[in-house]
């Protein structure tokens, strides 16, 4: 017989206030994408009493079982591949219903002073702040991020780490299953694209599902404890890092410190040179962090973002002007204006914590029509000049 605490993460209401929430999480543009069993959150919702019943019998049953990810490949502006893991809403509620135990449950646990990503009252503007108070203090910088880090954690030891932190032993298997989840196997350019970006079967830990950021805290809780041990002043949000110190000495000391503890459990840094994630900033130079940077003013220092991440913020949008794009990401003619106002106003919400808010703000000011001009004039071949106002006025032109 299942546990209290396996009862109680997968009680019905558990798994009703999982669904709820991953309904109420989810863009509307997004509710019609299918894992593999081509089930999306619009079909679970038209009959949501009947899956939700069969869910909790199946959990109960204990005949429930993760299924593959979908693989959705999503071109980048630097010509490579980002890889999204898509799983099934079914997988998707029970993962929230086990995360929202873990976070009530073992919240003071995994609290630290370094780990911003993930974790409740935090995230990624505080992190930000807090990362320019400190800076204040230590104007030196040394940056970097985790080479590869979700598709390289070792399975073996985060099984290790879990066993040795969640008490309910009833758990395990559940939490174990979503570690071992591995993607739909692809044949043809889209499994050539997939194996180009080093992605191996039996390690890492695939990003899409809900408890791959726990996942992640997991496994870097005893770094972060040695930061902590060690008196370093340092902000972690998922596999980013930045740290602050009083001299470049202390900023080489850093990186080696990174180099030597994450080695330990087999991940990695890049070298601090030229072309790398791992930078050291003097306390005159602005040092980038999460999207923003953090620009020496007369008295210490402020947020701001600089031209090249306003430029590279267009760069995104300007993407959503090839219709070849629109397909790959499923978003049609209709919807296209709907996407485009909820990206800048989410990229508006995002950097409100900048000093130069105003200036992205005017530099998207015009970005929709220039979009959607090129969709119009590049990608369906209209004469734009030969439009009367009316027409103008029906596709969105001004």
């Amino acid at each position: 017989m299942p546990s209290n605490a396996f009862s109680t993460v997968f009680s019905q209401g558990a798994l009703r206030d999982a669904w709820r929430y991953l309904l109420s999480a989810t863009s509307r543009q997004s509710r019609n994408t299918v894992g593999v069993d081509d089930v999306s959150i619009n079909d679970f919702l038209s009959d949501e009493k009947g899956q939700l019943n069969r869910l909790v019998r199946d959990v109960r049953q204990q005949s429930f079982r993760f299924s593959l990810l979908r693989p959705h490949l999503i071109p980048k502006s630097n010509g490579k591949d980002r890889l999204i893991c898509v799983p099934t809403v079914r997988d998707r509620i029970v993962q929230r219903a086990l995360l929202d135990f873990i976070a009530t449950r073992y919240a003071d646990k995994f609290a630290n002073n370094v780990s911003y990503g993930f974790v409740k009252k935090r995230g990624v503007k505080k992190a930000v702040v807090d990362a320019c108070a400190l800076r204040a203090e230590h104007p030196w910088v040394f940056k970097t991020d985790i080479t590869s880090f979700f598709d390289r954690i070792d399975r073996s030891r985060l099984t290790s780490a879990i066993r040795r932190s969640i008490r309910e032993r009833s758990l395990h298997e559940t939490l174990l299953g979503a570690v071992s989840c591995e993607i739909q196997p692809a044949g043809g350019n889209t499994g050539r694209r997939i194996k180009q970006l080093g992605i191996r079967r039996g390690l890492g830990v695939r990003q899409g599902m809900p408890l791959s950021p726990f996942f992640s805290n997991i496994m870097l809780a005893d770094f972060d404890r040695s930061i902590e041990t060690r008196g370093l002043r340092a902000v972690r949000y998922a596999d980013d890092l930045i740290f602050f110190a009083d001299s470049r000495d202390a900023c080489e000391a850093l990186a080696a410190f990174c180099a030597e503890q994450l080695g330990r459990i087999g991940l990695e840094i890049p070298p601090v040179a030229a072309g790398t994630k791992s930078v050291i900033y003097a306390p005159e130079q602005p040092a980038e962090f999460l999207g923003v940077s953090l620009v020496p003013i007369t008295a210490g220092y402020r947020v701001e973002l600089t031209r090249s991440q306003i430029d590279r913020v267009r760069d995104q949008l300007l993407a959503l002007g090839s219709i070849n794009e629109l397909v790959a990401r499923c978003i049609t003619l209709p919807k296209i204006g709907q996407v485009l106002t909820a990206r800048k106003n989410g990229y508006l919400a995002a950097y409100d914590i900048c000093h130069n808010i105003d200036a992205l703000e005017h530099g998207l000011a015009d970005l929709e029509q220039r979009i959607l001009r090129q969709l119009y004039r590049d990608g369906l071949h209209i004469d734009l000049g030969r439009l009367s106002n009316v027409a103008r006025t029906f596709l969105g032109l001004r």
